[in-house]
């Protein structure tokens, strides 16, 4: 059983990961236009690149078992 200190460690890298899917989900449905203004189409292509590839690392980092 993990302690309680990896365990936090754990939730919060999974939190995080569904943070940056949730931020991905606003870029690509146009909802965060709200809130950034981005110059270009291509910049807010590749912030949602970014923002999905974070999410899932650190969702993939919160559940492995190094």
């Amino acid at each position: 059983m993990k302690n309680l200190k990896q365990l936090a460690q754990d939730s919060m890298f999974i939190l995080g990961g569904l943070f940056a899917l949730y931020i991905a989900y606003i870029t690509g449905t146009g909802e965060i236009l709200n809130y950034i203004h981005f110059a270009d189409p291509l910049n807010e292509m590749f912030f949602c690149i970014a923002s999905l590839s974070m999410g899932v690392g650190c969702i993939i980092a919160g559940f492995s078992k190094a």
